[in-house]
């Protein structure tokens, strides 16, 4: 009798509280933002300040909730609130912008970010899917507000892990998906998962995040 293994996404154990279990401590590097946690909503409010998670401009302050997670995987969340910035800047070299959305960090220098986002330029404001590389500590992939632009105020985020490959999608009702351009990306088997929220708004911003699920790769035994 011969075992060979095969890999396949495990199904996501249902959770009551998602967001309370399985974490590291939230980072606020700059001490003024809150993370509320409300059964299975998380909301992570932040004042009219840059935050920002731009290693490029030496800015890292954006709050955070993070989790180890090995291997290959698919997460999701859903991502609401008011998403209007500001008609100024607090970032002399950058536009108003607002984003909340899934975040995959190999240290400070090595993430993905792929947010539901907003950007003002004048008296135009673009929602859209913020698509973002930074490697070591260089900004691979910009975002671009007019690759996918966004309608609903709800918008459903999608991150697989495909070994050196990172997919992106996301979905304004959870049923239809849109995929983005794939990245590739030397990563360890070990990384951080998590939520995060970035400003250059004047105004306070105060995204919410539920329907947070974690399919990780198991391998099964099969007999033969």
């Amino acid at each position: 009798m011969f075992l060979t293994f095969c890999a396949a996404l495990a199904a996501p154990v249902p959770q009551m509280k998602p967001f309370e279990t399985g974490w590291d401590k939230p980072v606020d590097p700059d001490g003024d933002c809150k993370f509320r946690r409300d059964k299975d909503v998380l909301t992570i409010e932040l004042p009219g300040k840059d935050h920002d998670l731009g290693i490029e401009r030496n800015r890292m302050n954006a709050p955070r909730l993070l989790r180890d997670v090995e291997g290959d995987f698919i997460v999701e969340v859903r991502v609401s609130g008011e998403f209007r910035p500001s008609s100024d800047s607090t970032a002399a070299e950058r536009l108003a912008f607002v984003g909340a959305g899934l975040l995959l960090m190999n240290g400070d220098k090595t993430y993905v970010r792929l947010e539901r986002a907003a950007l003002r330029n004048g008296d135009i404001v673009r929602t859209y899917a913020n698509w973002e590389l930074r490697e070591n500590g260089q900004w691979v992939l910009i975002g671009n507000a007019g690759i996918k632009p966004l309608k609903g105020k709800e918008t459903f985020l999608r991150l697989e892990r495909q070994g050196d490959k990172i997919l992106g999608s996301i979905s304004e009702d959870s049923k239809e998906w849109q995929t983005l351009a794939p990245i590739e990306v030397k990563l360890p088997a070990k990384i951080k998962i998590g939520v995060a929220a970035c400003t250059t708004s004047s105004e306070p911003f105060a995204p919410r995040f539920d329907r947070f699920q974690l399919k990780q790769k198991s391998e099964k035994k099969t007999a033969k």
